[in-house]
């Protein structure tokens, strides 16, 4: 049985779960610089004013990650949004509270998933947008696409620019099978693949997994970083109602 690994980087802040491996390899392997404009919702969250995870916008307030960024007191914590530049541009919120699902963990990697609170509305504009999240599964073997402020080399640090990929949606019995029947894997994971050097891994935790203009997933583990096996993310459709529920109860 593998060891997998929480994304998140290392270098800042790490939480590990069930005695995962940790690696500092961690980065969008494989990806590109995403151009301006072309993910208006991602976020990056933020603790001492250095990247730790990223985020997505769903709302005027509110913005969905894992539940293993959500780590320090919210006062410690901000979001910048409005930039793929992370040492220029944009605006940082503060945060209100966050809110973590409330089996996170039980068991280990399982209901990896966070809602985010900000002190004041995000200010909407051509780099700052909310995006649908998902109600509907993934059909077999769409192409979906990742970003994130992750590691771009084995010994590197954040890159200052955000990264995107295109990767492979692989169905849960097919990832369970790669996984060797890991049970950190359950229904509430969308996996991806595509081939080794490609993913997602250590400070692209939280961040956004995206389909055809909707928010599908939130960057949860890899086994390790783009070595040729699945990545995790937590899916957005299978938590829908819990997504839907935190808003309208605590709005």
């Amino acid at each position: 049985m593998r060891s997998l690994e929480v994304i998140v980087l290392c270098s800042v802040l790490c939480l590990t779960a069930a005695h995962p491996k940790q690696d500092d390899s961690g980065r969008i392997v494989g990806g590109t610089e995403a151009a301006p404009g072309t993910a208006p919702y991602q976020v990056s969250l933020q603790g001492l004013f250095s990247h730790m995870c990223g985020g997505t916008i769903i709302d005027r307030q509110w913005v969905l990650t894992a539940a293993h960024c959500a780590i320090l007191p919210p006062k410690l914590m901000q979001v910048l949004a409005g930039t793929n530049d992370l040492r220029s541009g944009g605006k940082r919120y503060g945060v209100e509270q966050f809110f973590v699902h409330s089996r996170f963990n039980k068991p280990p990697f399982h209901n990896d998933i966070a809602l985010v609170k900000l002190k004041t509305p995000l200010e909407f504009g051509e780099f700052v947008q909310a995006v649908e999240y998902s109600e509907r599964q993934l059909p077999v073997n769409a192409t979906v696409r990742a970003t994130g402020w992750g590691k771009v080399s084995t010994s590197g640090s954040v890159p200052r620019m955000l990264q995107t990929i295109n990767l492979r949606y692989v169905p849960y019995e097919e990832c369970k099978r790669l996984l060797e029947d890991n049970p950190a894997v359950d229904l509430g994971h969308i996996c991806t693949l595509t081939k080794e050097g490609e993913g997602v891994c250590n400070g692209d935790s939280g961040g956004p997994l995206v389909y055809e203009g909707k928010v599908v997933g939130v960057a949860n583990f890899a086994v390790p970083c783009a070595q040729g096996y699945p990545d995790g993310f937590a899916s957005v459709s299978y938590y829908h109602d819990w997504i839907r529920t935190t808003l309208a109860n605590n709005s």
